[in-house]
C-alpha cells in the first residue's frame, strides 16, 4: 500500500476519533502541552487583589443595555463581576473555589461557562482535562476537549490569552476576544460572543487598583447557578 493510502486512513481514522478536525490540530504539534499549561496559568494570574473599573454593553437580537461595572479579584481564583444600569446592580457574578454564582438577572440573558468568565479577565482557568497543543504562525493553542465533539481552545501569544473558542463538530459556537494595550496583569478589553443565540457581551476596563488586603471572601459568597 502506497503511503499516500496509509496517510489517507490515518486521516480518516482521525476524523472517526475526533469529529472535525480543525486547521488548528493539522498544524505542529506542541512537545508538552502540560508545561506550557502550567506557565501561561501562573503568567495570567495577578500577583495581589485588585479592584477594576469598567464601562460594558451587552447586545443581542432585541437591542442592547449598558453601563459600569466593578470587578473584584482576589488570587488565585476568585473573582466576583458587578454589572451596572442607572446605579442600580443588574447582575453580579462570581467565580470561587471553580463553583459559578450569581444575583439578580438580565432578561432571558445566559451566563457564559466558567472558563469563559475567567478568559474575559483574561484569566486561563481550563478547568480538568488533559491539553493537547499545537502551534499557528502566530500562537501557542492549547486545546481541551479529548476525542468528544466539544473542544475548547485556548489561544496564547507572549504568555496571554488572545482568543478562546468552544467548537461543537468543529463550528465555532462561542467565543472571547481580548485586547492588550499595555503591559499589565488585565487586558484593556473584552468580548463574549455567543453565536448560537447571536448576543454579545463587552466590556473596556477604565481603570485598575490594586491593594494589599483581599477582598471579603463574603462576597463571592452569591447563590449557585443551577
Amino acid at each position: 500500500m502506497s503511503r499516500g493510502v496509509h496517510a489517507g486512513l490515518a486521516g480518516l481514522a482521525l476524523l472517526a476519533l475526533g469529529g472535525c478536525v480543525s486547521a488548528i490540530e493539522s498544524g505542529p504539534p506542541i512537545a508538552n502541552p502540560a508545561d506550557l499549561a502550567a506557565r501561561v496559568r501562573t503568567s495570567t494570574s495577578a500577583s495581589g487583589p485588585a479592584t477594576l473599573r469598567f464601562e460594558w454593553t451587552y447586545a443581542d437580537r432585541r437591542g442592547s443595555v449598558g453601563g459600569q461595572g466593578v470587578g473584584r479579584y482576589n488570587p488565585p481564583d476568585s473573582l466576583r463581576v458587578d454589572l451596572f444600569t442607572s446605579g442600580d446592580v443588574a447582575m453580579a457574578i462570581a467565580v470561587a473555589g471553580r463553583e459559578l454564582r450569581s444575583q439578580g438577572e438580565i432578561e432571558d440573558v445566559e451566563i457564559p461557562g466558567l472558563e469563559f468568565v475567567y478568559a474575559m479577565a483574561g484569566l486561563f482557568r481550563p478547568g480538568d482535562g488533559v491539553a493537547e497543543g499545537y502551534t499557528t504562525a502566530s500562537d501557542s493553542v492549547l486545546v481541551y476537549g479529548g476525542v468528544s465533539d466539544r473542544r475548547t481552545y485556548f489561544y496564547v501569544r507572549n504568555g496571554r490569552l488572545r482568543r478562546v473558542e468552544e467548537r461543537i463538530h468543529g463550528r465555532t459556537v462561542q467565543r472571547v476576544n481580548l485586547e492588550w494595550e499595555a503591559p499589565g496583569a488585565w487586558p484593556s478589553e473584552a468580548e463574549f460572543r455567543d453565536l448560537e443565540e447571536h448576543s454579545r457581551v463587552r466590556w473596556r476596563v477604565e481603570g485598575v487598583v490594586s491593594q494589599e488586603e483581599s477582598h471579603p471572601a463574603h462576597v463571592y459568597d452569591l447563590p449557585r447557578v443551577p
